[in-house]
């Protein structure tokens, strides 16, 4: 599943592709993915699109004159494709031959802007979607969603409080994202190492400044996969079609039975909060 680095490199490349672009019609292929909402095209027909927010790993398409916004969620395997003068560029899951034929078997929904161009979102496996919002739902999409760490107003000492007052592991807290929105299983255990800290210690047991230390890890885990695109495994390929690669700097995800590249100590993997943790035993205390 794309995470944050990965939706955020979307959001920006496919800004610069579509901002500005008026939608001449939509068609829909598969009505899961629009929420069964059969009057999507009628709404948003002639409308311009403004701008391609985030939050989370939820993007908020806006449109110009209008109150109407856009909520799209990639899911585990949903994929934009921008097509313009038969080039064809992707965001999503990995480009495969069948998605460079459009609309594929995978295709769920089409919007064909002015000019000629389309932007398509495919979903092999249906648990993506593009719905229609009201700036009321909007707000309450934001507002189910905690601090970004790499927004310019995150609080670390608030940051700090909140997890000091969990009886639940560091890992569980990070992956909360009513707490802390944005970082995933990778990111989680990539901070977690570069702040020190085993992933199973609890917020309680954790000193003020350990947890400052796991806030500034986290700020910059994302802020670099950002930079370099975020991390490609089976499932991502930017919007120009390129592999991002973060995944040349993972230290511990991923690396389990393989010395650590700081200690030697092997990494090891167990299950924590419910998901395949990675974690140096030596670098990381308790």
């Amino acid at each position: 599943m794309p995470e944050l680095p990965e939706v955020e490199t979307v959001r920006l490349q496919l800004r610069q592709k579509v901002r500005g672009k008026t939608i001449a019609c939509v068609e829909v292929f598969h009505p899961k993915t629009v929420a069964h909402d059969r009057a999507i095209g009628r709404k948003l027909k002639g409308l311009t699109i403004a701008d391609i927010d985030r939050v989370g790993k939820l993007l908020i398409v806006s449109f110009q004159d209008s109150a109407h916004h856009l909520l799209a969620h990639l899911k585990m395997t949903g994929q934009f494709l921008y097509v313009d003068k038969g080039k064809v560029s992707g965001g999503g899951h990995t480009l495969s031959p069948i998605d460079t034929t459009l609309p594929s078997k995978h295709t769920r929904v089409a919007f064909h802007l002015e000019g000629g161009s389309t932007l398509y979102f495919n979903d092999m496996r249906l648990f993506g979607y593009t719905k229609l919002a009201s700036p009321r739902e909007v707000e309450e999409a934001r507002a189910a969603f905690g601090p970004e760490p790499i927004s310019d107003t995150f609080d670390v000492e608030a940051f700090v409080r909140g997890a000091k007052k969990r009886r639940t592991p560091i890992k569980a807290i990070l992956l909360d994202q009513s707490f802390i929105a944005g970082l995933g299983n990778i990111y989680v255990d990539e901070a977690l190492f570069r702040a020190g800290v085993r992933p199973t210690s609890l917020g309680t047991s954790l000193s003020l400044p350990r947890l400052r230390l796991v806030a500034v890890a986290a700020r910059d885990v994302l802020s670099e996969s950002i930079a370099v695109g975020g991390t490609t495994f089976q499932h991502f390929a930017d919007t120009g079609g390129e592999k991002g690669n973060f995944s040349d700097y993972l230290r511990v995800f991923g690396k389990q039975n393989t010395p650590c590249a700081v200690c030697g100590t092997n990494i090891v993997k167990i299950r924590c909060a419910g998901r395949g943790t990675h974690y140096c035993p030596k670098c990381q205390k308790p």
